[in-house]
């Protein structure tokens, strides 16, 4: 799986990457806030429907209160007892005592909103019937409002009464109560008919079908068409939930919720409900979930634009970096990766550039160097021939010399021999060893020369596997014989020291010669040579060859003063078998 990620393109991964990191967690705190503002604006609606039901329960608790206020005034009302109790004689004495009694008048004047009717029927059979007091016979006597009233012997309740006899017949939602005297006799049934529009107009506060059922699901009152004394066929346990049920009517579906409404009197449980279409209770909830629903595909949008420009931005600079990288690994050294920018990818695209340019001098360096190598080589083998043929006349003279009896001339002989065999010897590094064995030879042969010359060799520590340069010292010793010895006057007298400590390599060479100038002396440690060695190339050649062998960090110092010698310390790397400086 690493693997896999790893061959991915930047671009891709960048892209997978806010997948991962951003859009899932955007997307999935945005579904939580779907469901939760949905949720929020639902149960707002909810919470709406239910404060309207508070509302209406407590309009028709006024109006049921006041009714409940006037059946028990009637029922104390000894004026009524006396009208619906007394037995009359004639229609003129009835048409007297009802004439005189206005109080059932006055409550439907001041109540003419709420109630529609107050009726009183008797059993006394010389009442006559005037739209307030009537007559009890058979028909009444079987209706169940009737009978209920006589089982509650005094308490009222509450039903749906339907009068067929009335010129215009219609049901009214009623007070029911048996009339009492004070001495517990029975002198009637009182009922009051509430006014079927005040309850129709205080439902209509509600903008859906809403209806007040009675238990058995009759409707009593409603602020739609006229429904009153049929039954819904809903659940009343179901609906009296606090979110209600969804239910299917005639193909629609709807949220029917409903509310229990306890009148007063008897314990006669009613409902309100209201039946809601569901698309209209989803409404907001939907409008909150497509207003979150378009602010997370929006934001979606941008992010995923932005993080496309960006990665393509990112993968663009990534892909001339590595273009520029292929362009300087096929050697054109002074190619230009156009990285705009000073961030990180900008600062490696001017470090590979400073690189290239750091590997090309150094390139060049290195083949300046390898091709004055290869021209010193070239003249040294050019110039094999001579000391080819000199060394061979050397050797014909050591024969005649030993031939002769000259043993002097034999010994300087094969010493002069030893120095030209060793000369055209190409190699890198010598033992220290030789190159003493070397200096002997060439010391040996100068004090053939000058009789005034001594010199005295002093080797400390183990120099057995210790490695030098060919011909290092020589140019040096030659240097200290030619300026410093060869003008005096008196023996001269030249001391070599070499010191092998576990790392560094020191060789003293000094002598008791004529010395040097101040201003010369400077000029030397100054390394300006090419002022000071015009023609002495001997010791600007070992200068050079030490720098360019062993380093910047290595090389010769001079001390000396003017008619009292000179001394030359060259510092050199201990170099052993199988070391490489």
């Amino acid at each position: 799986m690493f693997l896999k990620i790893s061959n991915m393109k930047m671009h891709t991964k960048l892209i997978i990457s806010y997948m991962l990191i951003s859009f899932i967690p955007i997307s999935l705190l945005g579904a939580m806030s779907v469901v939760y503002f949905r949720d929020f604006a639902f149960d707002s609606t909810l919470r709406e429907i239910h404060s309207d039901f508070n509302s209406i329960k407590l309009r028709i608790s006024e109006i049921t209160n006041n009714v409940v206020n006037i059946a028990n005034r009637l029922m104390i009302d000894q004026d009524l007892q006396e009208i619906v109790s007394y037995r009359y004689k004639n229609p003129m004495e009835v048409y007297l005592k009802y004439s005189g009694y206005k109080e059932i008048d006055t409550y439907k004047l001041l109540y003419g909103k709420t109630i529609s009717h107050v009726r009183i029927y008797s059993e006394n059979p010389t009442l006559l019937e005037n739209g307030v007091f009537y007559r009890v016979d058979d028909y009444i006597r079987e209706k169940s409002w009737y009978e209920l009233a006589y089982k509650l012997d005094g308490l009222f309740t509450w039903d749906l009464i339907y009068e067929e006899r009335d010129l215009y017949p219609k049901p009214y939602l009623s007070l029911v109560r048996l009339l009492k005297n004070q001495y517990s006799e029975r002198f009637g049934v009182l009922v009051i008919n509430l006014n079927p529009a005040e309850i129709n107009n205080i439902l209509k506060t509600i903008n859906f079908k809403t209806f007040l059922i009675d238990k058995h699901r009759r409707i009593i009152a409603g602020n739609g068409e006229d429904y009153i004394g049929e039954e819904l066929d809903i659940s009343l346990s179901e609906s009296s939930k606090r979110e209600g049920y969804d239910a299917v009517i005639e193909g629609e579906k709807y949220r029917i919720i409903g509310v229990p409404l306890t009148l007063p009197g008897e314990k006669e449980d009613f409902y309100l409900v209201s039946i809601i279409p569901l698309d209209i209770i989803l409404r907001e909830p939907l409008r909150m979930q497509n207003l979150a629903l378009s602010t997370i595909f929006v934001t979606a949008v941008l992010s995923i634009s932005l993080i496309f420009i960006f990665s393509r931005t990112m993968s663009k600079r990534v892909r001339l970096l590595n273009q520029g990288v292929k362009e300087i690994s096929q050697g054109n050294w002074d190619f230009n990766i156009a990285v705009e920018g000073s961030d990180e990818i900008g600062e490696l695209a001017e470090n590979i550039e400073n690189m290239a340019q750091d590997v090309k001098k150094l390139i060049e360096e290195v083949y300046l160097s390898n091709l004055r190598e290869k021209e010193t080589k070239l003249q040294l083998l050019t110039s094999q021939l001579n000391p080819h043929f000199l060394f061979n006349t050397l050797q014909t003279i050591h024969l005649m010399a030993i031939t002769s009896g000259q043993k002097e001339i034999a010994d300087i002989s094969i010493k002069l021999g030893n120095l030209l065999r060793k000369s055209i010897e190409l190699e890198d590094l010598i033992k220290l060893e030789a190159e003493i064995s070397l200096i002997r030879d060439y010391l040996e042969i100068q004090r053939y020369r000058f009789d005034q010359i001594s010199y005295n060799i002093d080797v400390s520590g183990n120099i057995g596997d210790v490695y030098i340069l060919p011909f290092l010292l020589q140019p040096v010793v030659e240097n200290s014989i030619i300026h410093g010895l060869q003008e005096k006057s008196y023996r001269g007298f030249i001391k070599i020291s070499i010191d092998v400590k576990e790392k560094d390599l020191t060789i003293v060479v000094e002598d008791n010669g004529v010395g040097m100038d101040e201003q010369t002396l400077q000029m030397i440690n100054s390394r300006d040579y090419n002022s000071i060695f015009q023609e002495k190339t001997g010791i600007k050649n070992t200068i050079e060859r030490i720098k360019l062998f062993y380093g910047e960090n290595y090389g010769l110092k001079v001390q000396s003063q003017k008619g009292k010698g000179t001394r030359v310390e060259i510092f050199l790397p201990a170099v052993r078998k199988g070391e490489s400086v």
